[in-house]
């Protein structure tokens, strides 16, 4: 999936003579945290709402205004991981898109990339999930996934998180079943570290949750 396919056609790009009233006056109905600033299709910078207050005059034209961000935006072609890579270094909720001659296409907006990745992550098909700890020198995707398909089960998605400070990988499965008893007991007897078992009905549940303050901290 890669950044063309997500973008939001809800919210447009500022240009470089609106004014800093302008684009807070577009973030606040459009309930993003920045917006891009586009002129003659080509991206200026991402204009937050910190980089208008700070100029102390709202009625400067954008192209006279100072951005925080560095590089904020990514190719067409970057997949949508890429896209969530730099949403959580550059601490931004809106990813300008630029095509192979550097021009402006679109922006991805923060609840673009969640609806998307919960597609990606196959959040929405009935399973269940199941969490590892593992030891570095012994990981190992393809075991984990013959343990997993000999107890006939298949494994949708995966996520691994090496923590350097132990020397394990946290390992999260989901898999395309609600009964986790024979794959749990056979990741015991391979004497693997289970850590969570999270069913599908807790698991939807507990996804909403998160969910829903991740869009009620967008919309502050």
């Amino acid at each position: 999936m890669t950044a063309r396919q997500i973008i939001t056609e809800s919210v447009p790009p500022l240009h470089a003579d609106d004014s800093g009233q302008k684009a807070l006056n577009w973030m606040h109905e459009f309930a993003v945290h920045q917006l891009p600033v586009v002129e003659e299709g080509k991206l200026l910078n991402l204009i937050s709402m910190d980089d208008v207050i700070n100029q102390n005059d709202f009625e400067l034209p954008l192209r006279e205004y100072k951005s925080s961000y560095v590089h904020p935006f990514v190719s067409e072609s970057a997949h949508i991981l890429e896209v969530m890579k730099l949403c959580a270094e550059l601490n931004i909720t809106t990813v300008p898109v630029l095509d192979e001659d550097e021009q402006y296409v679109g922006l991805i907006t923060a609840e673009s990339l969640v609806r998307n990745i919960a597609d990606l992550s196959s959040l929405k098909v009935d399973g269940s999930v199941i969490e590892l700890e593992i030891p570095l020198k012994d990981y190992s995707l393809n075991e984990i996934a013959r343990i997993v398909e000999g107890n006939e089960a298949q494994i949708l998605s995966s996520y691994s998180n090496i923590n350097k400070l132990t020397a394990k990988v946290d390992v999260t499965l989901k898999l395309n079943t609600t009964n986790l008893s024979a794959v749990a007991a056979a990741f015991e007897r391979y004497e693997y570290a289970i850590t969570g078992i999270y069913h599908e009905t807790g698991y939807t549940e507990d996804l909403k949750e998160k969910y829903d303050e991740f869009m009620r901290y967008l919309n502050v």
